[in-house]
Formats: C-alpha cells, sequence, structure tokens
C-alpha cells in the first residue's frame, strides 16, 4: 500500500512537467528574421498591425521582413476590434490580440495569451497602441526568461 502511495505521489510530482507548457515552447534568437502578417483584414487592425510592426523596428531584437519567404519566422497577429459602449470602454473601439510565432513549416512555437483594451482616460483612448504595448511587454518578458 505505501509503495503504491509513493509512486503515485511521484507520478503527481512529475505530471506538470510532462507535455508542452508555454514557457518551455521557443522564441527565435536575437537576429532571426521575422515576418508578421496580420490576419484581419479591418482598417482598424490593419492599423494596429502597423503600430506593432514600428514597435518591433523600434525594439530591433528581430531583424523584419517585407517579404515572408525571406523570413526564418512568421508572427502573425490575430488583432479583433468591436466597437461601442461597455462598461469600461466609454465607447470607441476596443481591441484583442493573439499572436503566434510560427516557424515556415506552419509549426507554432510559442502562442502569446489574449491582450483587451478598450479606449479609457488610462491608455489616453487609444486602445490600438495600449493592446500592442501590452503585448510587447509580455514578449518581452518571455523573451527574457
Amino acid at each position: 500500500m505505501k509503495k503504491n502511495l509513493f509512486v503515485l505521489v511521484i507520478i503527481l510530482l512529475i505530471l506538470p512537467h510532462i507535455g508542452v507548457s508555454q514557457s518551455s515552447l521557443t522564441t527565435p534568437k536575437k537576429g532571426s528574421k521575422i515576418y508578421v502578417a496580420g490576419v484581419s483584414k479591418n482598417e482598424d487592425a490593419i492599423q494596429a498591425t502597423d503600430k506593432l510592426i514600428g514597435d518591433l523596428k523600434d525594439w530591433s531584437y528581430w531583424e523584419l521582413k517585407s517579404i515572408k519567404d525571406e523570413a526564418d519566422f512568421i508572427l502573425e497577429v490575430d488583432i479583433k476590434t468591436s466597437k461601442g459602449v461597455t462598461l469600461t470602454s466609454w465607447g470607441g473601439t476596443s481591441y484583442r490580440l493573439v499572436a503566434q510565432i510560427m516557424d515556415k513549416g506552419g509549426d507554432v512555437l510559442w502562442e502569446s495569451s489574449e491582450y483587451k483594451a478598450s479606449p479609457n482616460g488610462t491608455n489616453g483612448f487609444n486602445a490600438a497602441n495600449a493592446v500592442v504595448k501590452k503585448f510587447m511587454r509580455a514578449l518581452k518578458k518571455k523573451i527574457e526568461q
């Protein structure tokens, strides 16, 4: 009985380390060639993707490519927008951003959490900028690990 209990405890302690967790997935190294692909065709989402591209260029951790075939990795950005008054937005456009880093074969190396922002006084009523900043903070933190 004690032996079975011991084996069960060992399995339960090892179980969280089995499988793939987000922290064990890899991100491209410094200087890697990255292509940023925006999923949405919505004009507001495209502008937010352009803001993200600008922030990535300013960060200059990766070499951004404008042609997909020249890149080693793809940063696929899915930005969804919604308009209207909510409890936190006071009207305007709210944003949700999820990104994936994939290799050329389409295998996902890393996927971000979902980041949300609504226009309000704390972000200068610029939710697109706010959601990009949230994502960039998380991405930099992930890379510094």
